[in-house]
């Protein structure tokens, strides 16, 4: 990924299908060891697999997973993910280890708002065998970098539940601040929790991102 200040003055108004027409299928966004790329049908029984290892862990963040996953669930996901692609509402991809393309989590850009605000929500999760590997770092900042440069986003906010320290920290690093806390905001785990909203704007992106890339955060040696 080339590095370019984010242009985004004016709110130049971006069509629906903006992830469909930058963002296509097969098309890959590199780092360090990781690359993120939209997930096809061919990807489906990896997830699953994928899902399976990680229930226990995703439990205490995500909405529960259902008792069985199939095959079918999975595609179906996928389906829905290229459908949000193409209105323009969200964007979801797959991270891949860059050495081995294996599958090991999922980051996404969610209510994605081209009116008047110009942001996105980022959710994004990884195999807890990777937990603390570095990885997730530059996912969430060759994502953030992405929105800025490329979708012409001008605010990206997170809600991270207030007991998960390690994420918190991770986007504090990144230079996400810390606006407050939202009571009871998220139902997770049978039960509603607090979560903080952070948020990045494009301003303070471009005054960090050479920095990201000094710390190996963010750009790779791959096109």
């Amino acid at each position: 990924m080339n590095r370019k200040a984010s242009n985004n003055a004016g709110f130049m108004p971006r069509p629906p299908e903006i992830f469909s027409a930058i963002m296509p299928p097969g098309r890959r966004l590199h780092a360090s060891a990781i690359y993120l790329q939209r997930l096809s049908r061919s990807h489906a029984e990896e997830l699953r697999q994928l899902y399976i290892a990680n229930r226990k862990f995703l439990s205490r963040w995500l909405q529960p997973l259902p008792e069985r996953i199939s095959l079918q669930q999975m595609h179906d996901l996928i389906a829905e993910d290229h459908r949000l692609a193409r209105n323009g509402s969200r964007l979801d991809l797959g991270i891949f280890q860059g050495a081995s393309n294996n599958l090991i989590g999922r980051i996404a850009l969610h209510s994605v708002d081209y009116g008047i605000q110009h942001s996105a929500g980022m959710s994004y999760w990884m195999s807890h065998e990777l937990c603390r590997s570095g990885l997730m770092t530059r996912s969430l900042a060759t994502l953030a970098s992405f929105a800025f440069e490329e979708a012409c986003l001008h605010r990206l906010w997170l809600h991270v539940v207030s007991d998960n320290i390690a994420s918190i920290a991770l986007a504090s690093k990144l230079g996400f601040c810390r606006e407050g806390v939202l009571r009871k905001n998220l139902f997770i785990n049978g039960e509603w929790q607090d979560s903080v909203l952070m948020s990045l704007l494009a301003s303070e992106y471009d005054a960090m991102a050479d920095g990201w890339i000094e710390h190996g955060w963010l750009g790779d040696s791959q096109p």
